[in-house]
């Protein structure tokens, strides 16, 4: 599972580089192939699920803390700065590490309000818990990259399909 600490740490970084360079570097299909097995393994711990701007208003508005930063996939690219959505103790974590800013609830759900109108917004798990919430930008995304290669692992929310 992946843990507040790894995003705080950075290892999260790593972890997608490392994914995205696997996922990329295979030209035959990664279907039931054990590089596929294992990339799913790996994905499945975030459980991401693609939402709508209220299902992650919704999210937003019920969490303690909330806090914007810099999207995973675009520290990796060097792409111009957009921002995801963190909550609870992964915001926590995040401002602490300098890696994130606190704001108002919503200032958040505005922040992906900017972004979703060509990016689908992508909740992930942390520890467990639903406190990640990102615009993503499927060219850059780990999870849109496997589904590309043929890997489902994005779900939709029950009022998103």
């Amino acid at each position: 599972m992946a843990k507040v600490e790894d995003y705080v740490s950075g290892k999260i970084l790593e972890d997608a580089e490392t994914t995205l360079r696997a996922i990329k570097a295979v030209e035959l299909s990664l279907i039931g192939s054990y590089v596929g097995k294992k990339l799913l393994e790996k994905i499945e711990k975030f459980e991401p699920m693609q939402i709508t701007v209220d299902e992650a208003s919704g999210l937003i508005k019920n969490a303690r803390n909330v806090a914007v930063g810099q999207r995973v996939c675009f520290a990796l690219h060097n792409r111009d700065f957009a921002e995801s959505v963190f909550l609870d103790e992964l915001a926590e974590g995040l401002v602490n590490a300098g890696k994130a800013r606190y704001t108002n609830k919503e200032d958040a759900i505005n922040a992906l309000r900017r972004y979703s109108e060509y990016n689908p917004i992508i909740a992930s798990k942390v520890s467990g818990k639903y406190m990640e919430i990102c615009c993503s930008s499927p060219r850059d995304c780990v999870y849109w990259n496997m589904e590309k290669k043929g890997l489902r692992c994005l779900r939709k929310h029950e009022t998103s399909r």
